[in-house]
């Protein structure tokens, strides 16, 4: 039951919200069932999701421009389907996710947050969807997506703000909130609602007066400058006409120039105007001399084929183009026969039969190049010889033709350039014969019909015209259209209304709640207040314990730097106690040295430049004894952020630092007896190699058999290696030190012949002592 409800809800009050719907726009600035839809999902959950689809679905195949069903008007309606449905669902998320269940809308922030989730942010997705849809099939011109879309989203909103809460006085759960609301609450929405809507129509039908009254003033005098400037080709080719009368012989090339001067060169709808020479067959060949004689080598009468191409004459009379000006864009026409032309030669035959002023059909003119598409028409007026007065005179005493060529899109280019950008006009040959109907105007503007035309017929030169004037855009298609602003403004206060009686008529369940709340808050609040009291106590006693008994000086300056509060550590390392140092200044016990520092340090931690400060200085203790502490010192802010006190922890650090010391002066001491050991096993290693040298050459001397020593030099060789081996012995003797300090020597307890020691130790200081007497 719920489903269906939903559906045809949705539906019914859908195609009724489409009656505010301001034309050009497919969306209805009031839109309840979007309303509908969030508080059909909010209550009853997601199963109604496809009957909101299902709604939206009815609604617009009903709406669709063309009852039919084809495929893109299918997919159309099925894509703003299902972004009903995709909107109703983040609508009923969102509420769902900042907002507490059962919804009740009685506080002024849950109606605030349910207006802007549910309404405000959730409408976007709709809007969006279905105006790309719209724009993608073209039901809806790229310049009036934006309004739509607008539109749309604004429409679907201020469909929430208003129905949700009638829906919900409706079927809202609990169902006795929401009941006690129906008078109070949808009844005056309904009835403002429907108020507004009625306003907005009348409003509407207001604009569609006005703006077709603008439409038809504008049209007229649309109409009027085209009709004027129609004129202008006319009285043009009178004035040529009436140079040719005035002159008993044709006009020289240079009277006709400064004939046409004033026509053509103030005015860029004439592109042509010239004369046109009535001969035979026979007179060809004269004329194309004459006009070789003024200096056109190249002139020959040509006929135009129906491809537009020139070709030879051929025929008994002609109408050739003697003279034309400008010469320079209409060069390609001289000499062409007019009469080869199917639509000149009618309008000819016409002109020449009547005297009047006689316009073609259009037709591509013969000095724009062949393969263009633009066309114009060629107004011809007969010279005669003497006064004929009937049709067969006329015909025997024609001179010539004088005609004038008109682009019709220049003309109406040039009134439209003077119009509202909206205007579009159109000019209609009515000849069911011609075969350009529209002579000027966009394409397909022949055809245009319905309340956005105005139009009226005129006899041009022997031709019956239409003149019309469209608007290019719908009548109704302005940002600022009464009905669509008055419609907004009226609904948006009806959706304020709806939120105040929320408000209201939540508020006695609020002050009733209230009431209990604040009864049951006084009571935990006296409970807390004992128990926060209680704990202050405690807390206050923690604090003073530890403040007593903590083994760090602890010391509270004002900004100045005097003592305000210490504890017995810090009267124990200064030596003063607490009542002789309130009131000192902290310089008073600061080593000397360290008062520069110290002043800078707390000047910048005053100035906020640094939040805290470390470091290490001397303090002078009461007996003069100077001590060594670690200082940290930060700075204490009031409630009101600004800077109050100064607080220190201060630990004594002598003996760290004298055991610093002494550790930094054994490892300094380690480090050089290192130093000196490697240096001796680096030496001793480094003297080994020429000792071996040394020794291992003496050896050779002694063993060579071929060249063998003198008995007088063994003893001497002998002494070399003798003295060798002490000096090796004295090495390893080096090495076995390096060793005993390192603690990887190995000894061994064995004899010794000290009788040998000596007699091999004596004679290497045997000659120096005997140079001292030493015995």
């Amino acid at each position: 039951m719920a489903f269906i409800a939903t559906a045809t809800a949705y539906a019914l009050t859908g195609l009724g919200a489409v009656l505010l719907a301001i034309p050009p726009g497919y969306a209805s600035p009031l839109y309840p069932s979007a309303g509908i839809a969030l508080a059909c999902v909010i209550v009853y959950g997601l199963r109604m999701l496809p009957a909101v689809a299902l709604g939206a679905f009815a609604v617009n195949l009903w709406l669709s421009p063309s009852r039919e069903l084809t495929f893109s008007m299918i997919g159309l309606t099925a894509a703003i389907a299902i972004g009903a449905a995709l909107q109703a669902w983040a609508g009923a998320t969102l509420v769902k996710r900042f907002l507490r269940q059962p919804l009740l809308l009685s506080e002024p922030r849950e109606i605030a947050v349910f207006f802007a989730t549910g309404a405000f942010v959730a409408c976007v997705v709709n809007a969006s969807i279905s105006t790309a849809a719209l724009g993608w099939t073209g039901v809806v011109p790229r310049a009036d997506l934006a309004f739509t879309w607008l539109t749309w989203w604004m429409g679907d909103s201020l469909g929430v703000l208003i129905a949700s809460p009638i829906v919900f006085t409706l079927i809202g759960k609990p169902r006795v909130e929401w009941a006690a609301r129906r008078l109070t609450v949808g009844l005056p929405l309904v009835l403002v609602a429907a108020l507004v809507a009625a306003t907005t129509l009348q409003v509407a039908r207001w604009d569609e007066q006005r703006l077709r009254g603008e439409f038809e003033r504008e049209a007229s005098s649309a109409l009027s400058a085209l009709s004027f400037k129609l004129q202008q080709p006319l009285y043009a080719l009178e004035s040529l006409r009436g140079a040719y009368l005035s002159s008993s012989d044709d006009l020289t090339r240079d009277e006709l120039r400064r004939a046409t001067q004033s026509w053509v060169s103030h005015s860029d709808e004439l592109q042509a105007m010239g004369f046109q020479e009535h001969v035979l067959r026979a007179d060809v060949a004269g004329l194309e001399s004459r006009a070789r004689a003024e200096g056109f080598a190249d002139f020959r009468v040509l006929n135009r084929s129906a491809a537009g191409a020139l070709v030879p004459f051929t025929g008994d009379e002609a109408f050739v183009i003697h003279y034309i000006e400008p010469l320079d864009r209409n060069r390609r026409a001289l000499g062409v026969n007019a009469l080869s032309i199917p639509a000149s030669q009618t309008a000819i035959e016409a002109a020449v039969r009547t005297g009047l002023p006689t316009a073609t059909s259009a037709f591509r003119l013969t000095q724009d190049a062949v393969g263009t598409n633009k066309i114009g028409v060629v107004i011809y007026q007969a010279v005669y010889k003497g006064e004929p007065r009937t049709a067969s005179q006329r015909q025997a005493s024609v001179r010539g033709i004088v005609f004038a060529t008109v682009r019709l899109e220049d003309v109406v280019r040039s009134v439209v350039a003077q119009l509202p950008a909206r205007l579009e006009l159109c000019v209609v040959d009515t000849d069911a014969s011609s075969t350009h109907p529209r002579l000027a105007g966009p394409p397909g503007c022949q055809s245009k019909a319905g309340d956005r035309l105005h139009a009226k017929t005129i006899p041009f030169a022997g031709r019956q015209w239409s003149l019309q004037v469209a608007s290019g855009s719908d009548l109704n298609s302005t940002w600022d259209s009464n009905a669509w602003l008055f419609s907004v403004i009226g609904l948006m206060s009806t959706a304020v209304l709806g939120a105040l009686l929320l408000t209201v008529t939540g508020r006695t369940r609020r002050i009733e709640a209230a009431v209990r709340e604040r009864t049951a808050a006084l009571q935990s609040q006296i409970r807390e207040r004992e128990q926060a009291e209680l704990a202050m106590r405690e807390s206050e006693q923690r604090f003073r314990n530890i403040f007593n008994n903590v083994p760090i000086g602890v010391v509270y300056t004002d900004l100045r730097g005097n003592v305000l509060q210490t504890n017995p550590r810090f009267c124990e390392l200064t030596g003063y106690s607490a009542a002789e140092l309130v009131g000192m200044p902290s310089l008073d016990f600061t080593h000397p040295e360290d008062l520069m520092q110290d002043a800078d340090l707390s000047r910048r931690l005053v100035t906020g430049e640094i939040p805290m400060y470390r470091r290490n200085k001397r303090y002078i203790a009461r007996d003069g004894h100077t001590l060594w502490v670690e200082s940290t010192v930060s700075l204490l802010r009031d409630e009101r952020g600004q800077p109050s006190r100064i607080v220190g922890a201060v630990e004594d650090i002598t003996e760290r630092l004298q055991l610093a010391e002494a550790q930094q002066a054994r490892a300094e001491a380690e480090a050089s007896n290192h130093a000196k050991s490697d240096f001796l096993s680096r030496m001793s290693h480094e003297l080994r190699t020429p000792l071996n040298a040394m020794l291992g050459f003496a050896q050779l001397l002694d063993l060579d058999q071929r060249h063998p020593l003198a008995e007088a030099q063994r003893p001497w060789v002998g002494q070399i290696q003798r003295a060798g081996w002490h000096l090796l012995e004295m090495i390893n003797d080096v090495l076995d030190l390096s060793r005993i300090e390192s603690g990887n020597v190995r000894l061994e307890i064995e004899p010794l012949e000290v009788s040998k020691l000596l007699a091999g130790t004596l004679p290497l200081v045997e000659q120096e002592a005997r140079k001292r007497g030493i015995q």
